[in-house]
């Protein structure tokens, strides 16, 4: 495993970190009117793909 992966690993291991994120976006975006793909497509540029993918489900799971 690279570093990038153990990063990648801790930085998405918990919610506490998945909160810290979401309440970032929060101060832009009204995460209750946040489209999918619009939510994947900005966070892929700060989180890649798959961690675009991890928060943009937990924002949907949490504000629906």
């Amino acid at each position: 495993m690279n570093i990038a992966n153990t990063v990648f690993k801790k930085l998405f291991s918990n919610n506490v970190n998945l909160d810290l994120i979401v309440n970032k976006i929060m101060k832009t975006v009204n995460l209750e009117d946040y489209p999918w793909d619009e939510c994947v497509a900005e966070q892929t540029k700060e989180y890649g793909k798959e961690g675009a993918e991890k928060v943009c489900g937990y924002i949907k799971s949490k504000y629906g």
